[in-house]
């Protein structure tokens, strides 16, 4: 993918009003924050299974073994795509949302067909730059740095709410616990979000049992985790999401991973330490990239992560039992091996490999997006790449199989297509695509 189908949006990173209300009263150094927002049209393919909508091809087409187009999009000029767990979304080059799948807790933002994408109303034609979804909580992010999100919340006990006022939220309706910062980013989890301020602070709400917020919500007053609260962390130009845990990238290049760690997803296992706590409840560097190049990106599943380099490389780390770490079996069993070796108490039969670890063979990425336990990723020549769990057909390789290295997504319908974005759900994957 070439340069010119991202819009960089650069914010200078100095202390703002919202900020210096705050006891922040130490005048940070001006740096540049550099954001990519998706700005190239495209088409939209589908595949993987539908069964609650999330392909958009109707009631009828519930499960596509490759990419299929999503023809009532082909002349909305969609941007950019993103992939919850049963539902997706779509903004367009004008700023306008689209959305279809599961509606059951309002995450598509309006009423109405689930099958077949359906405008979300926007009253206020407000311009939307970037999208994110969870399981049942959309979000979007304005051109004016504002938070809009939608949806609920949920928790190991079932519904959690949206508010600590309200349980659904029906439409996009502007999150007012953000609306005097300047967002320039966010993302979400199963059930969490995070947003970036352009001060280069981080906001976490949701739900925080697995501590994914990067502080301690009392069991008993769970729902307090539903208002924003800044983190610790400062100078922070980049933020990320599994399902349970979550990351944020400093301006000197270090990678934050905080949440939950029982398949070792947080990728803290290092050669002199080889315990690893199955939480982890504070903000922690991540050691074993340090030294290895400049950090680009952060994606992450349900028990696994990928950190994507600047040079076009991609490491993975965590649950390893369904292909998820598109690593050869030969390389993770001997991995899992020796990360093991010197502690008997842990169970082989819990793979997982607590390393970041380079993904041979697959290089020139640009972009990286993990489903619940598959992944994404598009490269420098506009091809994808899939691999991962496959039983729900959503690696597009025509195969319910698991695929253990990154494979070439082909199709009939894909041909002289150049691929441009990519985004991993549940069950179901999205890919836009232009003409070569």
């Amino acid at each position: 993918m070439s340069q010119s189908s991202l819009k960089r949006h650069h914010t200078d990173l100095e202390m703002d009003d919202a900020d210096s209300s705050s006891q922040e009263s130490t005048k940070r150094a001006t740096y540049r924050l550099n954001i990519e927002f998706a700005s190239t049209p495209g088409s939209v393919y589908v595949f993987g299974s539908g069964d609650t909508g999330q392909l958009g091809l109707g009631d009828s087409m519930l499960t596509r073994k490759r990419p299929m187009p999503l023809k009532d999009l082909d002349d909305k000029k969609v941007v950019d795509v993103a992939c919850g767990g049963m539902h997706s979304l779509a903004v367009t080059k004008d700023g306008q949302l689209y959305s279809w799948g599961c509606n059951d807790q309002r995450a598509l933002g309006r009423s109405g067909e689930e099958y077949l994408p359906e405008l979300v109303e926007n009253k206020d034609n407000i311009k939307f730059v970037k999208i994110a979804c969870g399981d049942s909580v959309s979000m979007a992010l304005s051109d004016s740095g504002k938070v809009y999100c939608w949806g609920t919340y949920r928790c190991a006990e079932g519904a959690l709410g949206f508010s600590k006022d309200q349980a659904v939220q029906d439409i996009p309706v502007l999150f007012e616990p953000l609306s005097s910062y300047n967002i320039v980013d966010i993302a979400a989890g199963t059930d969490h979000c995070l947003a970036l301020t352009n001060t280069g602070r981080v906001f976490g709400w949701g739900n925080g049992q697995q501590f994914q917020l990067g502080r301690r919500v009392i069991e008993r007053r769970k729902r307090n985790g539903l208002r924003p609260e800044l983190l610790a962390l400062k100078n922070i130009k980049a933020i990320g999401t599994g399902s349970y845990h979550s990351f944020a990238l400093s301006q000197d290049n270090n990678l934050y991973v905080w949440g939950l760690n029982n398949y070792q997803q947080c990728g803290l296992l290092t050669e002199d330490n080889r315990h690893s706590d199955e939480i982890v409840t504070t903000p922690t560097i991540i050691p074993g990239l340090q030294g290895k190049g400049p950090i680009k990106s952060v994606a992450a599943g349900e028990h696994h992560s990928y950190v994507l380099m600047e040079d076009g490389t991609v490491y993975s780390f965590g649950r390893a039992d369904s292909s998820q770490l598109g690593l050869p079996e030969s390389l993770i069993n001997e991995l899992h091996t020796h990360e093991n070796d010197k502690d008997s108490s842990k169970s082989l039969f819990k793979k997982a490999i607590g390393q970041p670890t380079k993904i041979p063979g697959l290089s020139d990425v640009v972009q990286i997006s993990s489903g619940s336990n598959h992944a994404l990723v598009t490269t420098k020549s506009g091809k994808a790449y899939s691999w991962g769990f496959g039983e729900m057909y959503a690696l597009g390789n025509g195969s319910d199989d698991d695929e253990p290295v990154p494979c070439e997504v082909t199709g009939q319908k894909l041909e002289g297509h150049s691929v441009l974005r990519v985004s991993a759900g549940a069950q179901h994957s999205v890919i836009l695509a232009n003409s070569i």
